[in-house]
């Protein structure tokens, strides 16, 4: 007999009828000139950002199972980005960088683009992609460090902590399998090995 969760999965399951969405963050200020995350409808795509002055990088990424349950929930919510033109609050507030969603789909394409939203289902969608981007630029640090600069590895465990107490990074699951070989490095030194258990367990804690 199916549960309750599963039966929600599948009926967003049929509802995500795309074939790709991405979520842009584009920056006239800040350390990054755009941060991108495209998805395809089995949760698994690309991040792209770019620092300014330097390359574009580009991360295979694949959602763990419940990121994925609450990416296609939260997408749903905004019926697919119906509407988009009621994105952009139209507020004259600070530039807080434009945010483009563009949706692929069998009947046409989406997009819309907004810098400031009243919309609850369109900023909840688009906090969840900011904690993408987040986990995603700090995990791309913490993978260098690991090879180029070890010693700065406790510093950004930290930063890395930190952003989960605040909810600031929307799929902890995915940072697990990282966590676990810096665990596991014996040229890591042991203030690091033990940061990193220590988030694991808190994150896998929060997860039961």
């Amino acid at each position: 007999m199916m549960t309750a969760p599963f039966i929600l999965l599948f009926l967003l399951l049929r509802l995500a009828d795309f074939t790709s969405f991405s979520y842009c963050h584009e920056n006239t200020r800040g350390t990054y000139e755009i941060q991108c995350i495209q998805l395809d409808a089995e949760a698994t795509g690309e991040a792209t950002f770019k620092r300014r002055q330097a390359e574009t990088v580009n991360v295979p990424i694949q959602l763990s199972q419940p990121a994925r349950e609450k990416f296609m929930a939260l997408l749903a919510a905004t019926n697919y980005l119906d509407h988009p033109e009621t994105f952009e609050s139209g507020k004259k507030i600070a530039d807080l960088g434009a945010k483009r969603l563009t949706i692929e789909m069998p009947g046409g394409n989406r997009e819309a683009t907004f810098n400031y939203s009243l919309r609850k289902d369109v900023t909840d969608l688009s906090a969840f992609f900011e904690g993408l981007i987040n986990q995603e630029t700090l995990g791309f640090d913490i993978r260098n460090a690991m090879q180029f600069e070890k010693l700065s590895i406790p510093k950004r465990l930290e930063q890395v902590e930190n952003e989960l107490k605040a909810n600031r990074i929307s799929d902890p699951d995915r940072l697990i399998p990282m966590l676990e070989r810096i665990e596991a490095d014996q040229q890591i030194v042991n203030y690091a090995r033990m940061q990193a258990a220590r988030i694991k367990k808190r994150i896998q804690t929060a997860a039961k």
